[in-house]
């Protein structure tokens, strides 16, 4: 059931729901860098931000409500654009940029979006969906140490955030994610400091009903729809034979192993396999890690196998292209040379593994050994 109570599990039943924040032509948030610790502290419990709790509020709940909105991540880089003359010597030359007294005394609130910017590896005003921009800010910085600190304690000109030494950062962005069999194991609520406090999450309940009317519709299908990288994820979990809890790569392997000839729509974007999944936004059909890097594996892969999505295949007849035109998964999997451009580019976890030759060799749903 969704938060309003909706059923979401069966595919066929679902609808697209948008808002404000969803809509293909939704502005992105504008943001100052260092507000995305201003945030986290919130969160943590604390009660007087310097920024004022009102000033993050819409931001809080935007991404409750939708993690993936887009905010753009702002720093004021233009200040420092005004020439010293006319600056300190009133030559006035060029005309000052605007607010400039104000911006120039903000130094030391510009230096903490500066810094945050740094760390994201991202230049001011770049647009991040939110679960990237906490995704990556938790994994490189576990306090706010070097930000919201001074290396000049009690100095007028760079004083620190007087909530910087409380924890309440810490205590958000220094706690493990559960994974899905943790939930399971732990129940609700699963929503444990760390990244789904800052995000709203599905709930443990919720990904349970979906499991259970996915997997219906997957036995029940006449045509399974899949995309091309989760073609690849059903060999990977070749030797699973009880259904994970977190997605519906078995379902689909059993389903195509017992009747090979099922037709398979290849379908760009997120497909059967991801229901139930703790990272699957039912609504807007996007998967939060994968919504950028495997839009260009399903094309890198449906260039390979010579086909256009939508291209509808018997299983058997699908998996003998993909034996016989994709030689490792290396070659999609880890872009051919392992390469970790950025987090939303990274290759995924198994992609030196030898699960595409292990399958080839046993003919896999193709039923009978394909030329390597």
């Amino acid at each position: 059931m969704s938060e309003n109570g909706e059923n979401v599990g069966e595919r066929s039943q679902q609808r697209m729901c948008g808002s404000e924040l969803t809509c293909p032509d939704a502005e992105p948030i504008e943001v100052r860098a260092h507000y995305l610790l201003c945030a986290v502290c919130v969160r943590g419990g604390c009660e007087s931000p310097p920024c004022g709790k009102e000033t993050l509020q819409p931001l809080l709940d935007a991404m409750w409500e939708y993690p993936y909105v887009a905010l753009k991540l702002t720093a004021d880089l233009e200040i420092n654009r005004a020439h010293y003359f006319d600056v300190y010597e009133g030559r006035a030359e060029n005309e000052l940029p605007e607010n400039f007294e104000q911006r120039a005394a903000d130094h030391a609130d510009r230096r903490k979006d500066l810094e945050v910017c740094r760390l994201l590896g991202i230049a001011p005003n770049t647009v991040l969906p939110a679960f990237w921009a906490y995704r990556i800010l938790f994994e490189r910085a576990a306090t706010v140490d070097g930000i919201c600190t001074s290396t000049m304690p009690g100095s007028a000109d760079w004083p620190q955030c007087p909530h910087a030494g409380a924890g309440y950062f810490e205590k958000i962005a220094q706690a493990s994610d559960l994974n899905p069999q943790e939930q399971v194991a732990l129940g609700e609520p699963a929503n444990v400091p760390g990244i789904w406090k800052m995000l709203g999450p599905r709930t443990r309940q919720q990904m349970d009903e979906v499991k259970a009317t996915s997997a219906e519709c997957i036995a029940n299908a006449d045509c399974l729809f899949i995309r091309p990288q989760h073609l690849l994820c059903i060999l990977c979990t070749a030797d699973k034979q009880e259904p994970l809890v977190e997605d519906n790569l078995v379902e689909l392997r059993k389903r195509m192993e017992d009747n090979p000839d099922i037709p398979v729509t290849i379908t760009e974007g997120c497909c059967m396999v991801c229901d139930p999944c703790n990272v699957y936004e039912p609504h807007q059909n996007i998967c939060y890690p994968a919504h950028i890097k495997n839009q260009l594996r399903d094309l890198n892969i449906l260039e390979k196998l010579d086909l256009a999505p939508g291209a509808t295949l018997p299983a058997r007849e699908l998996y003998a292209r993909i034996y016989e035109r994709i030689g490792s998964l290396a070659e999609v999997c880890g872009w051919g040379d392992g390469t970790n451009t950025a987090p939303f580019w990274a290759p995924c976890g198994g992609w030196q593994g030898d699960h595409l030759e292990r399958a080839r060799e046993a003919g896999l749903i193709s039923g009978g050994k394909a030329d390597a």
